[in-house]
């Protein structure tokens, strides 16, 4: 039978998120659900655009290759993980306990999504691709003022004051430190269940 007149259909005729303008979206959301199954990023951006259902020539409208996306990646990990933190501090009714409650949350992120953490605080956050792409800087930056915020208010100091800055340096190095610890098992030998470790160690700076 004849096709004659009817053209092949276009990627974005093929994927209606990618017509509506959200294929860079389901794309990293693609991406973010591989590194749960994989445990990493072993994946390629052919299968994050085979997991959307375009070919992989639609996603290079959008990432022109898997470090793209990567970054990508970590600046939503960045905006997840900054929301995690004002959820932490919203627990508390007092400036220490919301500022503890950030601390909590930040080392129970890095637990419940350790690809994606590792991925942020890594060489692609680190590496030029990610310290000049502007929507990453930012959103690491709006994590770091979590932080500050709420030490400026416990402190009660202005958050642009430099005793702020290095007390928010100070506790994210204390809550990095633990994370990573944590995740790698090297704590696995003390006798402590692992909230209960992040309260005592957490609670023991403020």
């Amino acid at each position: 039978m004849s096709t004659s007149g009817k053209s092949k259909p276009s990627d974005n005729q093929k994927d209606p998120r990618y017509h509506h303008g959200n294929l860079r979206r389901a794309l990293v959301d693609a991406a973010l659900g591989l590194m749960v199954e994989t445990g990493g990023t072993s994946f390629s951006l052919r299968e994050a655009a085979r997991r959307v259902g375009v070919t992989v020539n639609a996603s290079y409208r959008h990432f022109r290759n898997k470090d793209a996306l990567m970054v990508a990646i970590a600046a939503e990990g960045f905006r997840r993980f900054s929301q995690a933190l004002m959820d932490g501090a919203a627990t508390g009714s007092s400036a220490r306990d919301r500022l503890l409650g950030s601390g909590r949350a930040y080392v129970r992120f890095a637990r419940a999504n350790p690809s994606l953490f590792r991925l942020m605080f890594g060489s692609v956050s680190a590496g030029d691709a990610g310290r000049e792409d502007e929507e990453l800087v930012l959103a690491g930056s709006a994590a770091l003022d979590v932080l500050k915020s709420g030490l400026a208010a416990f402190m009660n100091k202005p958050p642009e004051s430099p005793a702020v800055t290095v007390a928010a340096l100070r506790a994210w190095a204390l809550a990095h430190g633990l994370s990573y610890l944590l995740l790698d098992g090297q704590l696995a030998h003390l006798p402590l269940d692992p909230d209960a470790l992040i309260d005592q160690v957490i609670s023991a700076d403020v």
